[in-house]
């Protein structure tokens, strides 16, 4: 009997000893996996902060100097369109064959949702106004794509500007935003007084031109102040995550929180996705339906603007306040 009970509790110990080894094992190898994604984000978080072709700031600076440069682009077209439309019109076989070509290239381009008008006022104009929409419209989705790769690759960025560097990007924004309106008001402002002398399409050119400059400022001013709130990066990167790989190898806490991010980010994408949408139609009514035709088409992208960006700001503040109220 004591035999028996010696060899048990040798058999016992035996399996208490493995348990606690096997314990000891997967311990280290949890530390090491925790290492691991530690190590991989410090050294994510070195390469965004170094000043090279990774970089971080290089990169949305850069995002921001190229959207705002296609925004102005369409613009600008839409302001030679109208100094074109001083000129006599020459509506030939060519300038036809140019159109039919473009209305061709545009159906590709949307899967024949989209067509031109086949009446034009002043087809050298409109072929115009045409090619600066597909120029600006293809640097504005090349610039989006390279946005989704580097959102892709560096899908959170944890906090590394200074509070003196995020005062300095709002202070310039600020300073843009005034040369950007003083711009347009004093452009308008000459208009009123002395554009009774020249023709109005010219008039009219001469406008959308400063339009174009002063929005250029509002654009490019805007996301460079914004560039350095990494936390509206981080929200508009969990775009790109797959929901069902979001937080798999994090705490339920931690997963939940991020989930609940997720599903704020996708309702503030939809909210802007609709409101381009909007304002896109209406602008091309006020444009090209003779019933609605204005010199300030342009109205409707700024006041859906205006409103989406309320919108995602409140989307966003909720976010920020709800599930990472300490980030900065």
């Amino acid at each position: 009997m004591t035999e028996q009970a010696d060899g048990g509790d040798a058999h016992g110990t035996t399996e208490t000893r493995r348990a606690g080894t096997a314990r000891i094992r997967d311990e280290i190898a949890t530390q090491a996996h925790n290492a691991s994604v530690r190590a991989q984000a410090r050294r994510t978080q070195r390469l965004v902060e170094e000043d090279d072709r990774f970089g971080y700031d290089r990169h949305a600076t850069n995002r921001a100097l190229r959207i705002a440069n296609g925004v102005a682009i369409i613009i600008l077209g839409f302001a030679a369109g109208r100094f074109l439309q001083a000129l006599p019109e020459r509506n030939t076989a060519d300038v036809q064959e140019v159109i039919s070509g473009l209305d061709r290239l545009i159906g590709l381009m949307t899967k024949e949702l989209v067509e031109l008008p086949h009446l034009q006022r002043h087809p050298e104009s409109f072929i115009v106004e045409i090619v600066a929409i597909l120029v600006g419209y293809m640097l504005l989705k090349r610039t989006h794509e390279d946005s989704l790769e580097y959102a892709a690759a560096f899908n959170r960025i944890e906090q590394f500007y200074t509070v003196a560097q995020r005062r300095q990007g709002w202070i310039r924004c600020a300073a843009l935003v005034m040369l950007g309106t003083a711009a347009i008001l004093v452009t308008h402002g000459l208009l009123l007084a002395y554009g009774h002398a020249m023709p109005d399409d010219v008039a009219a050119g001469v406008a959308q031109t400063s339009v174009a400059m002063g929005v250029w400022c509002y654009v490019f001013g805007g996301l460079y102040a914004t560039r350095t709130d990494l936390f509206l990066y981080n929200f508009r990167a969990l775009r790109n995550v797959n929901v069902y790989e979001l937080g798999k190898s994090e705490t339920d806490e931690r997963r939940e929180m991020r989930l609940g991010e997720k599903k704020l980010c996708d309702l503030s994408s939809s909210l802007t996705g609709f409101a381009v949408a909007i304002g896109v139609l209406g602008a091309l009514g006020m444009y090209f339906l003779p019933s609605f035709r204005s010199p300030y088409f342009w109205l409707p992208l700024v006041v859906t603007a205006v409103v989406a960006l309320m919108l995602r700001w409140l989307v966003i503040r909720l976010a920020r306040r709800r599930y990472e109220p300490d980030f900065d």
